[in-house]
């Protein structure tokens, strides 16, 4: 949905008594004498409720003086209706960590959200269309505050509403044919050391989850070898397991972890930009960091050589 509509929504369930007049016609259409018994409010505060709703266009008025919702206003009641859009229990870490968001005010990331993968869970919730606050400087849906309980400057997160207002970011089916292919194009080679991993490599997406703004939507059948190769690698799971981690940590400090240990970007740097995405990074696509650094490495000793 639009911002102006999540903001909409946002502010109905905030407000008691309009969640009840939402509530009351969901059921049927009443008139307002109606309303006013079921609700207990004011003839002067239903008015004003009618009147606001009617014109954001929630409501209509009908020829026998009863009050319907629209039909935008039937879609919208599901998500002012539903009190709680935890999608987890609050037994675990993550629906502790939405509860903690579900506020909209911002939060710690080392004290206050629970578990030591915090951004693991922002990626799940995102990718079930709740959407966070971006900071104005570009870093991303993250921001760099002052918490009075750590004495330090950290990284807080503040999620925009506690209901999915985006379009949740699923994840295709990928066929075992296209997963042989892909193993297949790379020779069965782990893309960060080259090395034949033990058992079967795990076919990986260069850019991470964590990271996806869209749905996917791949054409698994009829994509070409270099496609595959700009959008896919394949790596051990121990490796698979590790670049999760770094990732998840560039996306809670806006900094782009060196691969391997070794700062070079062949394009951008280590602070991570929207403009560059992930894109340089060797944690991203080691195939490209490595001939980078292999061309820059023949070019400095071309020069050496003609001195």
């Amino acid at each position: 949905m639009d911002d102006a509509t999540a903001q909409l929504i946002h502010e109905l369930r905030q407000d008691d008594a309009r969640t009840r007049v939402v509530e009351l016609l969901e059921e049927e259409p009443r008139t307002p004498a109606e309303l006013r018994s079921e609700t207990g409010l004011g003839r002067e505060e239903l008015s004003g409720i009618l009147e606001t709703a009617i014109e954001q266009e929630l409501l209509e008025r009908t020829d026998d003086g009863r009050v319907v919702l629209t039909d935008w206003g039937e879609r919208g009641a599901e998500f002012v209706l539903i009190e709680d859009w935890n999608p987890s229990s609050m037994t675990t870490k993550k629906g502790r960590t939405f509860d903690v968001l579900a506020d909209g005010e911002w939060h710690c990331s080392e004290c206050e959200l629970s578990g030591s993968q915090p951004a693991a869970y922002i990626r799940d919730f995102r990718d079930e269309g709740f959407e966070f606050v971006s900071t104005t400087d570009g870093r991303g849906e993250y921001d760099r505050r002052y918490c009075r309980t750590c004495d330090d400057e950290t990284t807080h997160r503040r999620m925009k509403y506690a209901f999915p207002s985006a379009k949740p970011i699923t994840r295709q089916e990928m066929p075992e044919p296209f997963k042989k292919r892909v193993r297949e194009l790379y020779d069965g080679r782990d893309a960060f050391d080259l090395s034949t991993p033990g058992g079967t490599p795990e076919v990986d997406h260069r850019k991470p989850r964590i990271r996806w703004d869209e749905p996917e939507d791949f054409d698994y059948e009829s994509m070409s070898d270099a496609a595959v190769r700009e959008h896919f690698q394949i790596l051990s799971g121990k490796h698979n397991l590790l670049k999760s981690r770094k990732c998840e940590r560039c996306v809670e400090t806006g900094e782009r972890p060196p691969f391997l240990g070794i700062e070079f970007y062949y394009e951008g740097g280590r602070e991570y930009e929207d403009d560059v995405g992930c894109s340089g990074c060797g944690w991203y696509n080691p195939h490209r960091w490595r001939e980078a650094v292999t061309d820059r490495l023949e070019r400095a000793a071309a020069c050496d050589g003609s001195e």
